[in-house]
């Protein structure tokens, strides 16, 4: 791994890439992971995943490979973990997971995977921390996962065919008086890439895209590694349209299957607030059209009157939505939405600073400074050093960096580590409904500064 990758997988917010691929492959129903490696690498990623899956340590094993494993290689230890696995669970399928130095020794684990006999399909990734950080680890077997696609796959999908197609099928389907559901269903059909339960409410954002899309008239067709069951992954190319929501997690699948499907892809990031997430529903339309805008547009009018009715009430009592300054450190759809929305949308701010956790060609408008981590480490730390008090959006790590320096500050976390804090709701940081979420805890954040500044004076 290079250094900067250590640096920003330890101190950054991010896991290594055995992690990520852990991760994508775990909301897989149905599977299997079985680490070859020691038992650091098993419970690391186990461990962060089960924090969003309780039943996670159920479909996780690991080798333990012995010390002379890395030069004899790991043949009997994997067939012994294949054995424990064949005689304790039921799984539809297993991916073996190698981790850094069992990734070097270059077994080939299809064939010793067949010595097995195991009545389930076995895959393999090489996907350790050497490979990188979390989003690596996630492309490795996002990847990993469309190469299986493209062995099952029979054709190719054609966007500027998409309408023409639609309406021929609903007037075959009038005429011959096959009026079921499945005959008709004419709504444009999307995948979503690059989205995962084990980002910070990152299941209630995958609940929240899709209903909004699901509302506005789009078919959700798979969405690989947040949820979708293995036959539904395997009909990716079905789709009209892929959605990138994260850049660093998909973009490269995504064109991985344009060019081996013809399947057009647009990059349209997360979307955070009422505007913004109008503002992203305007760009998936513009590509393909859906029938039902209107019907999110209508929704986030009403609950856009409702917070500025609620901010009114707030800024007559305690004043502006103001903050000296604001750090948001977040991956790079969260951080860029987010301060698009913060500052567009909802708080005034001097200065407004992103820490991004992956290097990324985003530069969105709101911020007043960007540093990337590993790359500009010296910056962030300046960051700290020089605070003069103000809201941080990002994780516990911030927050606790600031406190060992005894800063003020306010807190709203928006990504993981959150270890001074539980939330128990299902609300969302994206979409509508984030919008209202995030609104509430930048208010509260601000209120929470009052009234210590209230305590201070007496």
């Amino acid at each position: 791994m290079r250094d900067n990758d250590f640096k920003t997988s330890c101190h950054h917010m991010s896991t290594c890439a055995l992690t990520g691929a852990s991760a994508f492959f775990d909301a897989i129903p149905g599977s299997f992971m079985l680490i070859n490696g020691p038992l650091w690498c098993y419970f690391y990623a186990m461990k962060y995943v089960e924090d969003y899956d309780a039943s996670a340590l159920r479909r996780f094993h690991c080798t333990q490979p012995e010390g002379n494993a890395l030069v004899y290689g790991t043949e009997k230890d994997l067939l012994a973990g294949l054995d424990f696995v064949k005689a304790n669970f039921t799984p539809e399928r297993i991916f073996i997971l190698n981790n850094c130095s069992v990734s070097l020794v270059g077994d080939d684990i299809a064939g010793i995977a067949a010595k097995a006999e195991l009545p389930c399909p076995v895959y393999a990734a090489d996907c350790g921390g050497i490979a990188g950080d979390f989003a690596e680890g996630y492309e490795i077997a996002l990847l990993r996962v469309i190469a299986e696609v493209k062995k099952n796959a029979n054709g190719k999908r054609d966007l500027a065919d998409v309408s023409e197609a639609n309406s021929k099928k609903a007037v075959e389907a009038k005429e011959s008086g096959n009026l079921t559901p499945e005959a008709i269903d004419c709504k444009p059909s999307v995948n979503l890439l690059g989205l995962s339960p084990t980002y910070f409410r990152g299941e209630e954002d995958i609940k929240e895209i899709r209903r909004i899309l699901e509302t506005a008239g789009y078919r959700i067709n798979a969405i690989p590694g947040g949820g979708s069951a293995w036959n539904e992954i395997m009909q990716l190319p079905k789709a009209d349209l892929n959605l990138v929501l994260r850049d660093e997690l998909a973009l490269k699948a995504a064109k991985e299957l344009q060019a081996a499907f013809g399947t057009p892809y647009l990059s349209v990031g997360m979307p955070y607030g009422i505007q913004g997430t109008l503002r992203w529903l305007d760009t998936i339309n513009a590509t393909l059209p859906a029938k039902n805008r209107e019907a999110i547009r209508q929704e986030a009018e009403t609950v856009n009157t409702r917070l500025q009715f609620r901010s009114s009430n707030m800024q007559s009592l305690w004043g502006p939505l103001w903050f000296d300054n604001i750090l948001i450190a977040a991956p790079p759809s969260e951080a860029a939405g987010i301060a698009e929305a913060v500052r567009d949308e909802w708080a005034d701010t001097g200065n407004l600073v992103i820490h991004f956790t992956q290097d990324t060609a985003l530069r969105p408008q709101a911020a007043t400074k960007i540093c990337i981590a590993g790359k500009d480490d010296g910056a962030m730390k300046e960051t700290f050093e020089n605070w003069s008090g103000g809201l941080v959006m990002g994780s516990s790590l911030e927050a606790s960096r600031l406190v060992r320096l005894k800063k003020p500050f306010v807190n709203c976390n928006i990504v993981l580590p959150a270890y001074h804090e539980i939330i128990a709701t299902d609300s969302p940081l994206c979409g509508i409904r984030g919008a209202a979420y995030l609104f509430e805890r930048i208010w509260n954040a601000k209120l929470s500064g009052c009234m210590d500044e209230v305590k201070s004076t007496r």
